[in-house]
């Protein structure tokens, strides 16, 4: 399916995918399966599909910042959003992975596969999308899943439940339980066997059977999007495999797109037509036409950039470029929402008794999992299982005051937004009211946190804390008319209080955790924050200075109704035009509260630890990207 640049050039295509990550492959392999349509792709970055730092697992983490695999984009320096008292160092300055070359993100996150909450999915519908609800979802989600079942012992000792009704069967995403754990999760019911599950149990969080069925209020093991028969990746990479010897797809990499072309003149009902889009590849511009649709999969990052080159955005805005203003739609760009994640690591007081992905760093031990992996054995084979998800009032003594403060902040400065923000805020009331989870914990094998750097010899557990409904909300936008310069990533994180608010109380949680038994019983020391940050005002300074995004950015190309600041409508056509969609994350209008699957972890002596600790690339928005991305595909295929 790869093409040269020759193959498609000034030749018309039904429809022009822009972007091959985790949504586009998935648009393009349901498309094609029309033998009648013919489907182009055109993805930026290479087509890494024999990348062994992608492919094999317990790689998850090493290509971030690759200048090949990630675009890294850095938000903005200095920040354009000034308040008082906020020392961010990853604010100003700091790189955001986005996955970049075939597969996206999917190929570089960490393979956590659950599902959100169905409150958090009913909602988009509730913001004015009739269809996108939870029982739609779910219905797509598993029609991208093949889920393989542990061994009935194995599922017993680690304490891994599931219900088979609510995993995929055949789809093209092979998902799984990790092929080894840690050895502290899942043994809660013998004290000799430490459960990071059992001391959230000890604290609030009642044990969850399987979070996939859309209540995931509670702690559990999460499966992970690996092939447990070869131990390789599953990645949106599998869809073109299942595309395989479709003459109608055809799929280009090295070919960032600049622009979408539009025809001269407009729709028989006034719309902007897009009659192709305009490429780079090896420094030479290129055109190829679209005889129906232009779809645009860049990305919640690059999309909202590519529509304002294109002179769909904030007609101020692109003036201020030199872009002539085609449709005037000021949403285009904003109401960002980015995941927060602080973490804490603990030394293991008995470390040959657990398995964790620490020795890793040592080029001896790397070298010997080398060849255990090739045996299908070894730390390889690692991954993460401990969710816990809870509500701020659950977490925290101090979390009901807090949150009936904020909800009386709110209520009383609602003349104050826009009609969209409004309708938004109004739902994340009503989650708070209800103590729907909005907070997250991961517990992770490995050392994941500063400022304090590991020591050498020693095994480590972390706890990464995950802010997942923030009230904040950001701007993404085009810096310049020059399709080579990246866009200004404005994320204005922790802007309203009540996100650091929240954030500082989990951390506090997360620090009691490591001092419960039967978790506390095998920690010997907390690392970070450490043994001197004792007082609320240096918990918060610590909070500043080390929390980050965890790269699930949203909302850029929001679908809502277009008076509450949509970009666009249910079919997911941009508004003003006859045949532009988005389907990626950017099209998310209120963030879902979800488990990660990627975190950035030091998983070869490659990655050094000031590089791995800078971001947090979390991957079950990769689970919800599937399935909304399937869902898009029967919508353009007009199915539903």
């Amino acid at each position: 399916m790869l093409a040269s640049v020759e193959n498609v050039t000034e030749r018309s295509f039904d429809y022009i995918i822009v972007g091959g990550g985790t949504a586009g492959l998935v648009v393009a392999s349901r498309l094609s399966e029309d033998p009648s349509v013919s489907v182009l792709v055109l993805e930026a970055g290479r087509a890494n599909l024999d990348d062994e730092s992608i492919t094999m697992s317990g790689t998850f983490g090493k290509n971030f910042f690759h200048p090949e695999n990630d675009w890294a984009f850095m938000t903005a320096s200095p920040p354009l959003t000034e308040f008082a008292g906020l020392e961010l160092n990853f604010y100003a300055g700091s790189p955001k992975a986005h996955g970049k070359g075939l597969g996206g993100t999917s190929g570089m996150n960490f393979y956590v596969f659950t599902q959100p909450p169905a409150e958090d999915i009913n909602a988009i519908e509730r913001l004015g999308n009739p269809g996108w609800n939870w029982d739609r979802y779910i219905h797509y989600s598993r029609k991208s899943e093949t889920f393989i079942p542990p061994d009935e012992s194995v599922a017993k000792t680690e304490r891994l439940e599931y219900d088979a009704e609510n995993h995929g069967t055949d789809g093209p995403i092979t998902t799984c339980y990790a092929p080894m754990t840690s050895g502290w999760e899942g043994l809660y019911q013998d004290a000799s066997q430490i459960s990071l599950l059992r001391s959230l149990g000890n604290l609030g969080l009642k044990p969850v059977k399987d979070a996939t069925k859309g209540d995931g209020n509670g702690s559990w093991m999460a499966t992970c999007s690996v092939d447990p028969h070869t131990n390789r990746r599953a990645y949106a990479v599998s869809y073109l495999n299942q595309a395989r010897g479709r003459r109608n797809l055809s799929v280009v990499v090295r070919a960032p797109v600049s622009r979408i072309l539009s025809a001269p003149e407009k729709s028989a009902d006034g719309k902007l037509v897009a009659s192709g889009v305009e490429f780079t590849h090896d420094g030479k511009s290129y055109r190829v036409l679209a005889n129906r649709e232009v779809i645009l999969s860049a990305g919640a990052i690059k999309s909202p950039q590519i529509l304002e080159l294109s002179g769909i955005g904030n007609k101020d805005l692109l003036s201020k470029l030199g872009i002539p203003t085609k449709i005037d739609l000021p949403s285009v760009g904003e109401n960002v929402q980015e995941h927060i994640f602080a973490a804490a690591s603990f030394e293991l007081k008995d470390p040959e008794k657990y398995n964790t992905l620490d020795p890793i760093a040592d080029p001896e031990v790397l070298k010997e999992q080398l060849k255990l992996y090739a045996e299908h054995k070894g730390l390889f084979l690692l991954s993460f299982l401990g969710i816990g998800t809870a509500s701020l009032d659950r977490l925290s003594p101090n979390g009901a005051a807090l949150s009936a403060a904020h909800i009386d902040k709110v209520k009383a400065q609602g003349a104050l937004r826009s009609p969209g923000l409004q309708a938004q805020y109004e739902l994340q009331i009503e989650k708070l009211e209800k103590g729907i989870a909005s907070m997250e914990l991961v517990s992770m094998p490995t050392f994941l946190s500063r400022p304090n750097p590991p020591e050498a010899g020693k095994k480590y557990i972390t706890i990464v804390s995950i802010m997942n409904h923030p009230w904040s909300r950001g701007t993404i936008h085009a810096a310049s008319a020059d399709p080579q310069s990246p866009p200004t990533v404005d994320p204005h994180y922790f802007e309203d209080e009540f996100d650091l608010q929240n954030m500082v109380e989990l951390v506090k949680f997360m620090r009691k955790l490591g001092k419960t038994a039967p978790l506390g019983d095998i920690i010997a020391r907390e690392h970070n924050p450490g043994a001197e940050v004792e007082t609320d005002e240096q918990l918060v300074s610590w909070v500043k200075k080390t929390a980050n995004s965890i790269a699930h950015t949203s909302g850029t190309c929001s679908m809502l109704p277009q008076d509450k600041g949509g970009v666009v409508d249910p079919r997911l056509k941009v508004y003003g035009t006859a045949n532009v969609r988005v389907v990626d994350l950017s099209i998310l209008p209120l963030h879902i509260g979800a488990p990660t699957q990627s975190a950035c972890v030091p998983l070869s002596s490659a990655i050094k630890i000031s590089e791995a600790m800078l971001t947090c690339n979390c991957g079950e928005r990769a689970a919800y990207v599937y399935g909304m991305a399937e869902q898009a595909a029967d919508i353009i295929k007009g199915v539903i």
